[in-house]
C-alpha cells in the first residue's frame, strides 16, 4: 500500500520531468520575431486574468468566507487522506479500504505533487 502511494505521488513528477526533458532536447516553443513574443506574453496574461477573476468574488464577502474558499481544496484534500487511512482501521470490505486508498493517493499527490512540480519548474 505504501508503495502504490508513493508511485502515484510520483508519477506526475516524472511525467512533467519527461516533458520538460523533451522540450529541452526540441528547444521547446520559441517566438521567432518580437512580434511572436508579444503574443505570447499577451496571451500568458490573458491567462492569469482569467484566473484571477475566478478567484475574485461579487462584492465583499466576509474574511473567514475568503479564508474557507481559499483552503477548501486543501481541507478535501486532508479529509480523503483522513477516511483512507481510516480505512485501514475499520472492519470494511477490502474493495472500500483499496478504493479509499486510493483516494487518499490521489489527494496526497495533489497536495505534495503540486509543491514538488513547482520546485521543479524552470524559473526563467
Amino acid at each position: 500500500m505504501i508503495l502504490e502511494t508513493i508511485i502515484g505521488a510520483l508519477v506526475p513528477v516524472g511525467v512533467e520531468g519527461i516533458k520538460q526533458l523533451i522540450g529541452r532536447f526540441n528547444g521547446g516553443v520559441r517566438p521567432t520575431t518580437i512580434a511572436e513574443q508579444i503574443q505570447l506574453d499577451n496571451s500568458e496574461i490573458a491567462r492569469l486574468e482569467a484566473l484571477a477573476k475566478l478567484d475574485n468574488p461579487c462584492g465583499q464577502p466576509s474574511q473567514w468566507v475568503i479564508d474557507l474558499r481559499g483552503s477548501a481544496r486543501y481541507l478535501g484534500a486532508l479529509l480523503v487522506i483522513a477516511v483512507g487511512i481510516l480505512s485501514t482501521y475499520t472492519n470494511v470490505d477490502d474493495t472500500v479500504k483499496s478504493l479509499a486508498l486510493e483516494a487518499a493517493n490521489i489527494a496526497f499527490g495533489f497536495l505534495f505533487g503540486s509543491r514538488i512540480m513547482a520546485n521543479l519548474q524552470v524559473k526563467k
